[in-house]
């Protein structure tokens, strides 16, 4: 019983160590490969810098006024809406489910960012969450909603057909 137990114990054991084992080599992997990109970041960011400053020059020849503060940083391919990530086309069907009246895309958008607490976006973030929200409810047109397919469209839930699209 006890040569079992010893045994049982180095075979868990052998299983752990090979296991980080594996997990060191595939992070050294990575490390390597991230190092073999550097020399192509590098250049890249030079680049960016003298664009930057291209782009800063150019402004201030058209606009004594401008400042770089003015214009601040935005991440490339990231999610820069207040309402979380995913949940934006199901927050505007949520304001449809419960409106009394059919609503336009902008009526919605203003709603759904009230409800995360954007009472007065600015004109960017407004833009974006309306595109976000349109997008959604197109994409769910008769399935779930419904659009005058005038312009500018109003939109209602399907659940709601006595709403009366406004002439």
């Amino acid at each position: 019983m006890g040569l079992t137990n010893y045994q049982h114990a180095l075979r868990k054991k052998y299983s752990a160590l090979t296991g980080e084992r594996d997990l060191l080599l595939e992070r050294i992997g990575r490390i390597r490969q991230e190092q073999a990109l550097l020399p192509e970041l590098e250049a890249r960011a030079a680049k960016l810098d003298a664009l930057v400053k291209s782009a800063a020059m150019l402004l201030q020849e058209d606009s004594d006024q401008w400042e770089p503060q003015d214009s601040p940083p935005v991440r490339p391919w990231t999610h820069s809406l207040p309402i979380p990530f995913g949940t934006c086309g199901r927050r505007a069907l949520e304001v449809l489910r419960t409106a009394d009246r059919a609503m336009t895309v902008r009526e919605i958008t203003l709603e759904v960012l009230r409800q995360v607490g954007e009472v007065e976006p600015d004109r960017a973030t407004l833009q974006k969450a309306q595109n976000a929200v349109d997008s959604s409810l197109r994409s769910r047109r008769g399935r779930g909603v419904e659009s005058s397919d005038k312009y500018p469209a109003q939109w209602r839930s399907a659940a709601r057909s006595e709403i009366e699209f406004d002439p």
